[in-house]
Order: C-alpha cells, then sequence, then structure tokens
C-alpha cells in the first residue's frame, strides 16, 4: 500500500493539492480500497469454504460446519482491516491491543448469557444435535433451521415467520429430521359397514397407493379399527415417509381415500344430531 500511497501523493502535488490535504485524501482513499479488500475477502474464503467442506456433496453437516466457519473467518477479517484502517488513520492501535485483555475480562463479568450462548452453540454443533435444513422444535417454534452459529439459531416456519433464538435459551429441542418420519391416517366409516368385506377393500387401497408416492419409503399398512365412536368406527392407516414428508402424504392419502370410498360406496359418516318434537 506504500507504493499506492506515494503515487495518490505525487499526483496530488500535482494538483498543486496542500501536502494536508493531499494526506487526508490519500488515508480516505486507502481506508476504501481496504474495506472493499475484506469484502472481497469474505467472498472468496467462503467461496474456498464451501469448496474444501465439498457442502453439496455432503450434506447438511457439511453446510453448517461451512456456515459457521465462513462467519467465524468473517469476524477475523474484519478485525484485521479494522486494525489496518486505524493505522491508515494515523490512531495508534497499541492500547486497544493491550487493553483487550483487561477488556475481555470485564465483558466475561457482564456477558456471562453471551458465553453461555457461545457453549450451548458448541456442543449443538458438535454433537450435531441438528444441522442446517432440518425441522427442529424450539422454544416451541417448529420449522427449518435457516442458520447454525455459535450465538443464535434461525429457524423459519411454514407461514415464512422466522424465530432467532439464542443457542443458550434451548433447553429442549425436538429434531425431526433425524429418522424417518411416520404418517398417521385416521378415518371413520359407517356403523353398516361390512366389516367381513372391509378388509379385502382396504387392502385393495393400500395396494392401490403402495408406489404411488416417492416419499413413502415402506409399504403403508392397514391398522385396524381404534376407536368406536358416537357416529363412526375409527380406522388407522400408517405409511413410513422420508423425514419431515409425512404431512403432505397423509394429506395425499386422505384424498385417495375419500375417492376410493365414494368410488366402493363406504359411507364416511359425519357427526349428526336428531330433534324430536313432542
Amino acid at each position: 500500500m506504500d507504493s499506492i500511497r506515494d503515487i495518490l501523493l505525487n499526483l496530488f502535488d500535482k494538483l498543486s493539492f496542500s501536502a494536508e490535504l493531499a494526506a487526508l485524501i490519500t488515508s480516505l482513499i486507502l481506508v476504501v480500497v481496504w474495506i472493499l479488500i475484506g469484502l472481497i475477502s469474505i467472498v472468496i474464503v467462503k467461496q474456498i469454504l464451501f469448496k474444501l467442506f465439498k457442502i453439496k456433496e455432503r450434506g447438511p453437516r457439511a453446510l453448517t460446519i461451512g456456515k459457521l466457519t465462513s462467519s467465524i473467518s468473517k469476524y477475523v477479517i474484519w478485525f484485521i482491516i479494522s486494525m489496518i484502517v486505524l493505522t491508515e488513520l494515523k490512531i495508534d492501535v497499541t492500547p486497544f491491543i493491550a487493553s483487550a485483555g483487561v477488556i475481555g475480562l470485564a465483558i466475561g463479568f457482564g456477558a456471562q448469557e453471551i458465553v453461555k450462548d457461545f457453549i450451548s452453540g458448541f456442543f449443538i454443533i458438535f454433537e450435531e444435535s441438528f444441522n442446517v435444513g432440518d425441522v427442529i422444535e424450539a422454544d416451541g417454534f417448529k420449522g427449518n433451521v435457516l442458520e447454525l452459529g455459535l450465538r443464535i439459531t434461525k429457524i423459519k416456519n411454514w407461514r415464512g415467520e422466522i424465530k432467532i433464538i439464542r443457542n443458550g435459551q434451548m433447553n429442549s429441542i425436538i429434531n425431526f429430521s433425524k429418522e424417518d418420519s411416520v404418517a398417521v391416517i385416521n378415518f371413520g366409516v359407517s356403523y353398516n359397514t361390512d366389516l367381513v368385506k372391509f378388509p379385502k377393500l382396504i387392502s385393495k387401497f393400500i395396494e392401490s397407493i403402495d408406489g404411488k408416492y416417492d416419499m413413502i419409503i415402506e409399504k403403508p399398512r392397514y391398522l385396524g379399527i381404534t376407536e368406536l365412536a358416537d357416529s363412526s368406527i375409527n380406522m388407522r392407516i400408517i405409511a413410513k415417509t422420508v423425514s419431515s414428508e409425512h404431512f403432505q402424504i397423509e394429506r395425499d392419502i386422505r384424498n385417495d381415500l375419500i375417492i376410493f370410498c365414494i368410488n366402493n360406496d363406504i359411507e364416511i359418516p359425519f357427526p349428526q344430531l336428531v330433534i324430536h318434537n313432542e
């Protein structure tokens, strides 16, 4: 940067700028240059890290570590750029560095919650409690993990709402993406239904949806009667699905089931109220 400084100073000297003004403008230009270098460095480092971790090939775990490392490198780069900028502005950075230990001690006493967040974030990441892209429920909020850092986690639900939760506040976490999911389809038929013929019909239905949906990883099963309700005989079908896809499969199978019942004259009851006039 000294050569650039000399070139700029010579240029301003030829333009008859005063020495003080030339030095000021040169310093401001160099500050802008360093900031641009910082921005470009962050982008380059992020690209290198994502290639190094092979994010697309290795899946959610690599994505989580890649984003975390990228975030840490960003702070490191900006710290270095800040020190250089202060030097360019003729500000002595020695007192800042010398007092870093004292400031760190003071912050340690006053920011115990932040320290707790960082420690919790560390264990969440390295114990693989969840990764970016997983569906989790934390602090009563369920959604996809958009971002997982050392201090905070961002979760987006199906409504598009984003909740930012401090890692230290995550006392209990439900991870819906760790294992395969199960779609549960509860339905009811009329008490007039022929329960001798019905199992054969429902087996025909199971065969019709087996292989229909890619998200189903095991053949659906009819579990039988689950309840004798006021207006219906309640039954249940289950299907093992790809993680977090069970809600859509439940909707799809219900739709298929209604059509099947209509086509096979199986009555789907609904609550009725009988009023007697005296």
